[in-house]
């Protein structure tokens, strides 16, 4: 009898500890002799009724052949649908935006934007429809329509000078039957409104940093003025408009015990089914680089600690690596091994405004990390390679199936994706700290 290596012990309390699985995302709660017969493998030691629920549930086999085939499916299913997964596509007016934040993404590569082409969401329609057509050849699949999401980004995508062309990319999703969502800095929400708000827009996402003081020192327009109320204004405009919002919080050492005032501030919102707002922990801050970064399991610690202090902020969701293990064993959400966790390492197109085509948000408007049309297909199916069982530090790394190998833009080097290492999380510190404030909320 063998057990797995992908498996996670999280002491509780003084009797109870929960297993996790990290391959196919089980957990169940065992007592402390069980753990300590399972850690040293005295599996006789074990009542047959543990030993068959630890086997129905992947913990052991009874073989190490038995094992290696459940893995070689779990790796070959996990990368068969990704390979066919859904295409997304991303559109980007312009680089150019009307806020001049203390972090930038675009500041990093002083990406400049000129006039853009009249044909610009012609070709762009035009593109997705190519590729669509030869994804479906190469893996002999089928995409519907209403299945594809495309979100309008930047720079800032709703500047007002964009209007026409966001019309007409409008009118091209209706016409095709394409969902789209928008990510902006909702400045320009009031003049934009009537434009964007139709039965193909799934979503805006829009970002505020923390309460008026804090985000209008980090999300300042070019003229210095802050841009809180202009934003709380658009937020609620869209509501009104029943528009789905989703409000992004990036969190940083600058801001994270802000977050309580900022809660606050956004009470009237969160009874109403058409805003959800969100903490993003940072791992990079593009132009700024990693100086405000906090490491994302001390970071989520800290926030779990200010939600018991102010209960308002349970409101507000936390997206951190690995959540989707850990809203696997406690909600109804599926949980899914991967092989790759990037969308650039699956179907994922990024089209500019000078018809450039990008498979990473990261690399956006960056030379390095453009695909050209003479190599496209090589390049794509580069980036598709970087995938778990490819990445030399990734192969034995027990949070594979979590993890996918991380992300693939960081790992582009001299033109070249790198299959040498990954981009690793702590995810036993993550996961511990998730899965024991979760268990606990509950009982």
């Amino acid at each position: 009898m063998i057990k797995i290596k992908e498996i996670q012990f999280i002491s509780i309390n003084d009797k109870e500890t929960i297993i996790v699985n990290l391959i196919n995302g089980l957990a169940d709660v065992i007592d402390k002799d069980t753990e300590k017969n399972l850690k040293n493998n005295q599996f006789t030691s074990l009542d047959d009724s543990v030993i068959h629920c630890l086997k129905d549930r992947k913990y052991i086999f009874f073989t190490k052949e038995e094992y290696d085939i459940y893995l070689n499916n779990i790796y070959y299913t996990a990368s068969f649908y990704e390979e066919r997964e859904i295409p997304n596509f991303l559109f980007i007016p312009s680089y150019d935006c009307n806020l001049n934040c203390t972090y930038c993404y675009q500041k990093a590569y002083k990406i400049q934007s000129f006039d853009i082409s009249e044909d610009i969401v012609e070709s762009f329609f035009d593109y997705i429809q190519s590729k669509i057509k030869d994804l479906e050849k190469r893996y002999k699949t089928h995409y519907e329509a209403n299945d594809i999401i495309i979100t309008l980004m930047g720079g800032e995508p709703l500047l007002s000078r964009n209007k026409y062309i966001i019309k007409e990319f409008v009118k091209k999703c209706q016409l095709y039957g394409y969902k789209y969502d928008i990510v902006t800095n909702g400045i320009t929400i009031k003049e934009y409104i009537d434009i964007i708000n139709t039965p193909s827009l799934k979503s805006i996402q829009i970002t505020l940093d923390g309460d008026k003081k804090i985000h209008d020192s980090r999300r300042i327009s070019k003229n210095k003025i802050g841009t809180f109320d202009i934003i709380m204004d658009s937020i609620q405009l869209l509501v009104l408009h029943k528009v789905n919002v989703q409000l992004r919080i990036n969190v940083d050492k600058d801001n994270i015990y802000n977050l309580p005032l900022l809660a606050e501030q956004l009470h009237d919102f969160f009874d109403n089914p058409h805003f959800y707002a969100y903490i993003f922990l940072l791992e990079h801050e593009g132009c700024m680089e990693y100086k405000n970064v906090i490491p994302d399991y001390i970071a989520l610690k800290k926030i779990y600690d200010l939600q018991k202090q102010h209960m308002l902020l349970k409101k507000i969701d936390i997206a951190y690596v690995g959540k989707e293990l850990v809203d696997g064993i406690f909600s109804n959400e599926t949980y899914y091994p991967t092989t790759r966790k990037c969308s650039s390492s699956k179907n994922q197109y990024i089209f500019d405004l000078y018809k450039n085509v990008f498979k990473c948000w990261w690399g956006i408007g960056n030379d390095v990390y453009k695909i050209n049309k003479e190599n496209e297909e090589l390049v794509d199916s580069l980036w598709k390679k970087r995938q778990t069982l490819n990445i030399n530090q990734c192969r034995l790394c027990n949070y594979r199936y979590l993890c996918g190998g991380g992300c693939v833009g960081r790992n582009m080097h001299n033109n070249t994706i790198s299959c040498q290492k990954g981009e690793c999380h702590n995810f036993k510190e993550i996961l511990e700290i998730a899965i024991k404030e979760e268990y606990n909320d509950r009982i």
